[in-house]
């Protein structure tokens, strides 16, 4: 397998372990992925003295710069950071502080699953055919989930003339009014993952629409992520 392994780049095999361990409807963590390509190339993804062990580091250089627009894109997310203490209080708790915190973990964006789809082949050739953890019953409930909300209902009665509350939006992302920037940012980001690799225009359009009429929830300017994910 090392042997393998080595015919490819450091970036195939992390993009590609992000990939196969869901990276494309939910965050991962680094660690998670670090391990996988550890698994897959234990030669480029070890400590030098012991390289018995997986190195984060390794792993975690490849996704940061996956990030980068330069480099397509093909990621977003952030490295964890350790628990913050628990809020004292109801008061605390809904500080902007503690609703707009770092949730950590990395996820493929469009353009990242266009690579994956134009490059998978090419890495299976050499690492072996994998099927991604939780891939279609994971995205199955998500959907039903969505179809359930009233918000979508609304939005499928009315399409952009819909009103929807700020109550009924974050319902329909299995969420609360209470539910900071970061995670509404996140759960908009996996549902439109779900729906372009099911190929759901429905579901498209739906975050499309609710990027521009809660963009000053979302902490964006109107539109600014429209199909951009």
């Amino acid at each position: 397998m090392g042997e393998k392994s080595d015919k490819l780049s450091n970036k195939d095999i992390v993009i590609y372990a992000l990939y196969l361990l869901g990276g494309r409807q939910k965050r991962v963590h680094t660690e998670d992925v670090a391990l996988k390509c550890y698994q897959f190339a234990p030669s480029k993804f070890s400590w030098v003295k012991y390289p018995q062990h997986p190195d984060l580091a390794s792993a975690r250089f490849m996704l940061e710069a996956a990030k980068k627009p330069k480099n397509g894109a093909l990621v977003i997310g952030e490295t964890e950071r350790k628990r913050p203490k628990k809020p004292r209080s109801f008061k605390e708790l809904l500080s902007p502080d503690q609703k707009n915190k770092k949730i950590g973990g990395w996820m493929l964006t469009g353009s990242g699953i266009q690579w994956i789809e134009a490059n998978k082949d090419r890495i299976e050739k050499y690492l072996g055919e994998h099927k991604p953890i939780g891939d279609r019953l994971h995205s199955d409930r998500k959907l039903k989930e969505l179809f359930r909300s009233e918000a979508f209902r609304k939005f499928s009665n009315n399409r952009e003339q819909a009103e929807i509350s700020h109550a009924e939006f974050a319902e329909s992302l299995v969420c609360t009014v209470n539910t900071g920037t970061e995670v509404l940012n996140d759960r908009l980001t996996q549902l439109y993952s779900t729906g372009k690799n099911l190929k759901r225009e429905e579901v498209k359009n739906y975050v499309n629409f609710c990027r521009k009429k809660f963009a000053s929830l979302l902490g964006e300017k109107e539109g600014e992520k429209n199909v951009k994910i």
